[in-house]
């Protein structure tokens, strides 16, 4: 399911290209009506995942934090970037996914959604021991202190993808030159060369901090 979310993650901004928005995303495998709003989209993305989680019968926790960091990331890429949520219309919604198709909107959305997954990935196992870290002598003495924590997680995966923002662009720009669009096998390459580097870089932090 990583790599459909990275699948999707390529081919959406690439779909509002088209002078059929609808049309562009049911090719690419998504229920939409012919002028989707926001909210479709994210709906229709989350529905797809779910569909591919079913059809494959896989379930990996990779699989489910991507298919989180892909409607977050839709939700707040263009949700952010949008006149106001619920008075912004399709024709918006589809100006919004455009600009994110050129070289500097595909390295800021590449780089949040790649930032969203190390956060949940990060937080699914700290949540663990975390849980039971609130209160007076513990870690966190106030819910206060863990939410300004997580608020600094999500700024450190930020940080740690930055690198991601760096090549996604050069690599979007060249794949899609040569092959026109994104396969499942170029989602499969984007996705754990984006993964390698940003392991990479997590451990140069790593040791810095050493």
């Amino acid at each position: 399911m990583f790599v459909e979310a990275v699948r999707l993650l390529l081919n959406i901004p690439l779909a509002a290209r088209s002078e059929d928005f609808g049309q562009a995303l049911r090719d690419i495998g998504l229920t939409v009506g012919n002028r989707p709003e926001l909210l479709d989209l994210v709906a229709s993305a989350a529905e797809r995942l779910d569909t591919v989680r079913r059809e494959t019968r896989s379930r990996s926790d990779l699989g489910e934090i991507a298919a989180r960091a892909l409607t977050r990331t839709l939700s707040s890429s263009m949700g952010d970037t949008l006149p106001s949520l619920f008075g912004a219309t399709p024709d918006d919604v589809q100006a919004v996914a455009r600009r994110m198709s050129w070289s500097k909107g595909i390295s800021g959305f590449t780089r949040e959604f790649f930032g969203s997954l190390v956060s949940g990935t990060l937080s699914y196992w700290l949540d663990r021991t975390l849980a039971v870290q609130i209160g007076e002598g513990r870690r966190f003495p106030s819910a206060t202190a863990r939410n300004a924590f997580d608020s600094e997680l999500d700024r450190f995966s930020s940080e740690a993808t930055r690198i991601i923002q760096e090549f996604s662009s050069g690599w979007y720009g060249k794949t899609l030159h040569g092959k026109g669009g994104f396969g499942t096998g170029d989602a499969a390459t984007f996705g754990a060369v984006a993964l390698k580097k940003t392991v990479s870089e997590l451990r140069a932090r790593g040791a810095k901090d050493v």
